[in-house]
């Protein structure tokens, strides 16, 4: 009667009956599951395991063949559902990530995909999603982005829903299998690992036995027995002791290779940058002038930003002053007076200055006076000299330096000693070249760049310029008679000026005092302003003093 009233008493009296033959029939404790891992090329761990179902605990079962249509798990028999794996042990060897396992005894349908996913997609479709949703929560690769080419068909949405759906009906531990998944992982780099290295130790004992082989070979090639006398002590020395030679050149070699190998090792990836190294001097004279001439401080003076500006700022005002005020009575000597008649007067000032210029060039070129020109022939930020705001405008170290600031101050120097005069234009050369290291000082302090040195005539020469076309900014300019019209000086100023301020903030990298070629500029400007005002008023009093006679 039991079996009438039973809806599945067949597959009961199945499972009751297969219980005890195999509880009869076999002897030996229950296998333990295997679990082996899988990716989307199927490459089955070495683990020889078959599947075993939930109920069972001494028989094992085939798994199911693979079919491109249904997942793992599918396959259905007269007398039992599906299976429906959910453990991380029961996954089949030949799981597939695009293929994935069966998660219910049948397929949607249309309406229940539709109801599920939404619209868009076809039963078939979210029936294959599903499986492989349901797969990777088996394996523990739900989270894993290797596997996502399998389903870049499907929308995120989609797959949230089937996902939401699959944990709703069919509950499996996520976390546990992929915990699982992690360790045979773990455990497969460790095998992986340990093969590579007793490979290694193999392949170096090999190079050793052969290396031992071809010394053993090289020193039987060195000594040959004399057919006629037969064997000689000296021979059998020299034998030996070239053997050793070679053994020992040999060790050398792998020795300088491990080395390299070493330093490619430390140095690897994007281009290694070469550490500068200071030039060693081999001269034992040279190298005492050389240390005589460094400071022995071993960091700056600690001093507040007014303490090392105001004493530099005052004896530019007061210098720059006193010029500005003899250049007002200053009167040109007649030529009966003069040295050198045959130039011009700016000639003669503006080849002084140039002469002056290349001695100190070569002055930086003579050992003992280095330590003199480092203190007083360059602008030091941290051990400031106010002289030195003068000196610096007289001092360069490379000769290219030096033609860059003396060629523009030949012919713009000339022509602007014409109109100014001898004492104007000394004024503005040396107030120039003082107003640009006295902003490059203000600056470098309260940014606190306090190991910047500075020399150079760019601050003077460019305030030349500046001071030269701010003069004739209306005037046209030409070169090789074009433009017809010519160029307005106050074009030439812009340009100058937009050079400079297009190198703001890449003082360090290029290494050029941007701060100092800027307040030169300003300097030249208002400088040439001044001497025009200062010889109007001389001009009118001289007048005013005629028109009394």
């Amino acid at each position: 009667m039991g079996v009438f009233t039973c809806p599945n008493a067949s597959r009961a009296l199945l499972r009751a009956a297969t219980r005890g033959l195999a509880s009869a029939g076999s002897k030996s404790p229950a296998s333990i599951p295997s679990r082996w891992l899988s990716n989307s090329t199927c490459r089955a761990r070495s683990i020889t395991a078959s599947c075993q179902s939930t109920w069972k605990k001494s028989r094992t079962r085939s798994c199911p063949a693979y079919s491109p249509g249904r997942g793992h798990g599918d396959r259905r028999t007269i007398f039992s559902w599906p299976k429906v794996f959910r453990n991380y042990e029961e996954l089949p060897r030949d799981y597939r990530d695009q293929t994935g396992l069966g998660f219910s005894g049948r397929d949607l349908t249309e309406a229940e995909a539709r109801q599920i996913l939404g619209s868009g997609i076809s039963a078939e479709e979210a029936n294959h999603l599903l499986r492989i949703l349901h797969g990777r929560r088996v394996a523990g690769t739900l989270e894993d982005p290797a596997f996502a080419i399998h389903t870049a068909q499907f929308s995120a949405g989609q797959m949230a829903a089937g996902l939401a759906y699959l944990r709703k009906t069919v509950p499996v531990e996520e976390v546990m299998n992929a915990g699982l998944r992690a360790e045979d992982e773990l455990s497969q780099l460790e095998q992986d690992m340990e093969q590579t290295m007793e490979r290694k130790q193999q392949q170096t004992q090999q190079q050793k036995a052969a290396g031992a082989k071809e010394t053993e070979e090289t020193a039987a090639e060195a000594y040959k027995p004399d057919p006629v006398y037969g064997r000689s002590q000296f021979d059998e020395m020299r034998a030996r002791n070239i053997a050793k030679a070679k053994a020992k050149e040999k060790a050398l070699e792998e020795e300088r290779r491990a080395a390299e190998a070493r330093e490619g090792a430390a140095t690897a990836g994007p281009v290694a940058k070469l550490q500068e190294q200071e030039r060693q001097i081999s001269n034992a004279k040279i190298a005492e002038y050389y240390d005589k001439a460094q400071s022995d401080l071993e960091a700056p003076p600690a001093m507040r930003a007014w303490e090392r500006i105001l004493p530099s700022a005052t004896v530019v005002l007061l210098v720059v002053g006193f010029m500005g005020a003899v250049s007002t009575v200053y009167e040109e000597p007649t030529p009966r007076y003069r040295l050198l008649r045959e130039l011009s007067t700016s000639q003669a000032t503006v080849g002084a200055i140039m002469a002056l210029n290349a001695l100190v060039l070569v002055g930086w070129r003579v050992p003992p006076l280095w330590s003199a020109f480092n203190r007083y022939m360059m602008v030091v930020v941290a051990t400031v000299k106010p002289v030195t705001l003068f000196s610096a405008v007289f001092s360069h170290t490379k000769l290219s330096h030096l033609l860059v600031n003396m060629v523009p101050l030949w012919f713009v120097g000339t022509a602007l000693h014409d109109e100014t005069g001898r004492a104007g234009f000394l004024t503005l050369y040396l107030g120039c070249g003082a107003a640009g290291f006295l902003g490059s000082l203000t600056t470098y302090t309260l940014r606190g760049w306090l190991t910047v040195t500075s020399l150079g005539a760019s601050g003077a020469t460019l305030g030349l310029c500046s001071a030269y076309f701010w003069e004739h900014r209306t005037d046209g300019f030409r070169i090789l008679g074009l433009p017809q019209d010519g160029v307005h000086g106050i074009v030439f100023l812009a340009l100058l000026t937009a050079l400079q301020l297009a190198g703001l903030g890449r003082t360090a990298k290029l290494k050029v005092d941007i701060a100092s070629h800027l307040t030169g500029i300003a300097a030249g400007i208002v400088g040439i302003e001044l001497l025009n005002r200062a010889r109007g008023g001389r001009l009118a009093g001289a007048s005013g003093e005629t028109a009394c006679e």
